[in-house]
């Protein structure tokens, strides 16, 4: 990959913002992802255009991981989710209003630019840091600090082709995620698609326990029994639910309980073996 090919290609353009991600929008996803981790300091003008990326200490601390590895990870989510959105719903991604549910810091945002106009990028996160970290960074896009038991969205009238939610129904309780998919059904037109992540049973036999102390066995009796099995961190409760925690979350439970959205189908990615990516379609 030839990256000072890349850069020069958009350092021509770099008197016009918009010009700069048409072009960026020309490259390949890897080739997008590289050059928005790091931005040599003699392109100055696509570093004042172009968001910086996060330090490492943030994305581990956040993720676990940092520079190549969760680029690889990162784009391997990208992927799946552009095969899925085009087979589910037989278009691509260019051009569309698209929403990331729980932003974060806005790692997987960067990798938006690749397919729609910044203008076109929305980012929500209850946690105001997310938020500040993403406008820190220069993000380019709409973003706002959304309720950790929402009942709506915080952007007025604005309905999404796409909604995709990484790690974040991974780690939400019943009621949480209940809240979540309502709010997002709200926001979502009638002929888009949401795209989440969520834990498979098997997750509970690798859990990590330095984050987080779980009796294993109870939560995999419970997600057998029920189909979702959420133990909660040492948080303080919202609303008298503490809604973060670890989950997991079966595609029978999903189909009995979510009735505003039908299951199309999953995928799977070798990167990231325990983030099973779930398609649903509002009803």
């Amino acid at each position: 990959m030839d990256r000072a090919c890349f850069y020069e290609k958009l350092a021509a353009v770099s008197h016009n913002p918009h010009e700069v991600f048409s072009e960026l929008r020309r490259l390949p996803i890897d080739a997008v992802a590289d050059i928005l981790n790091h931005i040599p300091p003699e392109y100055e003008s696509l570093r004042r255009i172009l968001p910086a990326m996060a330090s490492d200490d943030v994305q581990i601390s956040w993720t676990g991981s940092s520079g190549y590895p969760l680029l690889m990870q990162s784009c391997a989510f990208v992927r799946a989710l552009e095969g899925g959105y085009r087979r589910f719903t037989e278009r691509g991604l260019d051009g569309l209003r698209i929403l990331d549910y729980g932003c974060g810091w806005g790692r997987l945002i960067r990798l938006m630019y690749k397919f729609t106009d910044p203008s076109n990028i929305y980012g929500c996160d209850p946690w105001d840091r997310s938020i500040e970290l993403c406008r820190e960074c220069n993000l380019p896009g709409t973003f706002a600090i959304s309720d950790y038991l929402p009942t709506k969205l915080p952007f007025a009238d604005i309905k999404f082709n796409l909604i995709y939610s990484f790690s974040v129904f991974t780690h939400l309780s019943e009621r949480a995620s209940q809240a979540a998919l309502r709010a997002c059904r709200q926001a979502i037109r009638d002929d888009g698609l949401l795209a989440i992540t969520v834990r498979p049973f098997s997750y509970w036999d690798y859990h990590d326990e330095a984050q987080n102390k779980v009796d294993r066995e109870a939560m995999k009796s419970e997600h057998r029994l029920h189909g979702f099995a959420f133990t909660p961190h040492n948080r303080a409760p919202i609303d008298g639910d503490i809604t973060y925690g670890d989950a997991s979350i079966s595609l029978p439970y999903m189909q009995e309980n979510w009735p505003e959205w039908e299951v199309l189908g999953t995928d799977v990615f070798l990167q990231d073996p325990f983030q099973t990516l779930v398609f649903l379609r509002p009803r």
